[in-house]
């Protein structure tokens, strides 16, 4: 790696890599989700939206954990999104002590919905594009891409190590 305090022309690259890339705000995001048709939809639930899509099905004291919040406050939230029609509530059938969270039809469409709107709108974007620099675009988000794996990778492999040398 090429320090940035020996080569100043690469600190300015990277300074401006950060201004071009923090276009992409979560208040994009949200102005978007305030205008859904199916109504505004909070950070929090589309958190717990996300996070379903993301996990599938998940206990109660899962979601709580992930969100940081009491069990009561997740009961508080589900209760909302239950009332949205967002999620569905099922008992564990190997232990229904255990209430399960899950998405309901409309909460996977405002998912796809989401997605779908956010793919139409790079789109329009990309179109604006020359040839040349889609290329360009292309190769620099591959790349950055490509960092972000070996960094996760270099964590994990940094956790596992620490993990295995604690015990």
């Amino acid at each position: 790696m090429t320090d940035t305090a020996a080569n100043p022309g690469r600190g300015r690259l990277i300074a401006e890599a950060l201004d071009e890339l923090a276009w992409h705000t979560p208040a994009g995001l949200m102005r978007l989700i305030r205008h859904w048709p199916a109504g505004r939809v909070s950070l929090v639930h589309l958190d717990v939206l996300m996070l379903l899509a993301d996990e599938g099905p998940l206990p109660m004291r899962a979601i709580a954990e992930a969100l940081g919040v009491s069990q009561a406050s997740t009961t508080g939230i589900v209760d909302r999104m239950e009332q949205r029609d967002l999620v569905e509530r099922q008992r564990d059938p190997g232990d229904r002590r255990v209430v399960m969270v899950t998405l309901s039809g409309t909460g996977r469409e405002l998912i796809a919905g989401i997605a779908t709107e956010r793919r139409d709108r790079l789109a329009s974007l990309l179109g604006e594009l020359s040839d040349e620099d889609l290329a360009a675009l292309l190769r620099g988000s591959r790349a950055l891409r490509m960092a972000r794996e070996r960094m996760l990778a270099g964590s994990t492999t940094a956790g596992s190590a620490a993990q295995r040398s604690a015990t």
